[in-house]
C-alpha cells in the first residue's frame, strides 16, 4: 500500500517530521511518495515534483505545490494521505477531495494551531478542511486545545509525540570550526521570528555568563557582542554537529506550540532550557529532561538555569534522561506510523 505525504513548504521542523514519517514507512515496507515545494531541504518524489513553467509568487508556489498533490493523489490511488500542517486550507482541500474520491483516508497533521504571522499563511477554510479529514493528529495537548472549538467533534484528533529528526542524523556531522571552547549554550532555528526570544540570548551573551559561550544560529541570527553567529539555513551535518557539540540549547520563546529544537536537542545530548509555555512544558520535565524557566523570565532567570548545568554529573544525568524521552517519544511516533491503512 502506498502512502501520499504532503509538505506545503520543505523547509524546517515540520518537514523534519514528514521525513521521519517517509523514512519510518520505507523501513516497515510501504511506499511513501512525497510531495513538496521545489528546491528545499526536503525532496519530492521526483516525478511528482512541481512544475510551473512560469514564474510564480507565494500563493502561486502553494497553488503549484496543490495540483502537484492532487496529479499525485490520482495517480498513485493511495490507502492514505497525510497533509503536513496547512497554509491555505481552502485551496488544499481540492487534495482532500482527490484522496477522498479514490478511497483513501486522509490524516492532517497540525503543528500549529495558530500560525505565527500573516506569512505563514491564512486559517480561512481551516475548520472545513479539519472536519473533513479522517484523523487529525497533534504533537500537543496544547494544540489539541486549540483545535477543539474548529473541529467541534466531528473528526478525532489524536496526539502522538513529535519524532527524532531521523533524517538530520543520517548525514555526517562536522563540527563548525568556531574557535570555542568550554561549555556551550546553542540557541538554534529560524529565529527572524520575534517569537523565538533571541533578544534574552543577545542579553545573556552581552552580560556573560561565566564559563559559557554563546552561539547563534539560524536564518535571522543576530550579529552581537559576546555571541558566535552561524545566519541562514544550516547544513544538517553542520546542525547536528553543532547540537551534539553543546552543552545547552536555549529556548526562551514567548509562545510555542511544541519545539522540533528540543527534540533534537534531547537526541544529541544537549540539555534543553526552556520557556515554561505552550506545549513545551509537556516535552521538559523541569530537572529531568531538561530546565524550565518561567514565562516572560529576564536574564537573571535564565542565567540561573544555565549555572544548574555547570555540574556536570547533574549535566549527564538531564542530558541522560532527555535521550531517553525523545527516543521513547519516537518510538510511540513508529508505532502511530504501523497504525497507517
Amino acid at each position: 500500500m502506498t502512502a501520499v505525504l504532503v509538505d506545503w513548504l520543505g523547509r524546517g521542523g515540520i518537514a523534519h517530521c514528514t521525513e521521519a514519517l517517509a523514512i519510518t514507512l520505507e523501513e516497515k515496507g510501504r511506499d511513501a511518495v512525497v510531495v513538496t515545494r521545489p528546491g528545499r531541504e526536503l525532496r519530492s518524489t521526483a516525478e511528482w515534483e512541481p512544475q510551473s513553467r512560469v514564474p510564480l509568487g507565494r500563493l502561486g508556489r502553494h497553488v503549484d505545490v496543490v495540483r502537484a498533490a492532487v496529479r499525485a493523489v490520482r495517480a498513485v490511488q493511495p490507502s492514505v494521505v497525510v497533509l503536513a500542517n496547512f497554509v491555505v486550507p481552502a485551496l488544499e482541500h481540492r487534495v482532500v477531495a482527490a484522496a477522498h474520491a479514490c478511497g483513501a483516508r486522509v490524516i492532517v497533521v497540525v503543528h500549529d494551531g495558530k500560525l505565527h504571522s500573516r506569512l505563514a499563511g491564512t486559517h480561512l477554510g481551516l475548520g472545513r478542511l479539519l472536519r473533513s479529514a479522517d484523523q487529525i493528529v497533534v504533537h500537543s495537548r496544547f494544540v489539541q486545545g486549540q483545535l477543539a472549538d474548529r473541529v467541534g467533534g466531528r473528526t478525532p484528533i489524536e496526539v502522538v509525540p513529535l519524532p527524532v529528526q531521523v533524517g538530520l542524523l543520517r548525514h555526517e556531522q562536522v563540527v563548525p570550526d568556531l574557535d570555542i571552547t568550554g561549555r556551550v549554550a546553542v540557541h538554534f532555528g529560524v529565529l527572524r521570528r520575534a517569537y523565538k526570544g533571541s533578544n534574552v540570548v543577545i542579553d545573556l551573551a552581552a552580560r556573560g555568563v561565566d564559563g559559557w559561550q554563546f552561539v547563534v544560529a539560524g536564518v535571522g541570527a543576530q550579529r552581537a557582542p559576546g555571541v558566535t553567529t552561524l545566519e541562514g539555513f544550516l547544513d544538517p551535518g553542520v546542525l547536528t554537529g553543532l547540537v551534539e557539540r553543546s552543552d545547552a540549547a536555549l529556548l526562551p520563546y514567548t509562545y510555542a506550540t511544541q519545539s522540533g529544537a528540543i527534540v533534537l536537542a534531547q537526541a544529541l545530548g544537549a540539555v534543553p532550557i526552556a520557556s515554561a509555555v505552550g506545549g513545551l512544558v509537556e516535552q521538559v520535565d523541569d530537572g529531568r529532561t531538561g530546565v524550565l524557566v518561567e514565562a516572560g523570565a529576564g536574564s537573571d532567570a535564565w542565567a540561573a538555569a544555565m549555572r544548574r548545568l555547570e555540574d556536570e554529573g547533574e549535566r549527564q544525568h538531564i542530558a541522560s534522561s532527555a535521550k531517553q524521552q525523545a527516543w521513547r517519544h519516537h518510538e510511540e511516533f513508529v508505532s502511530w506510523a504501523t497504525t497507517l491503512p
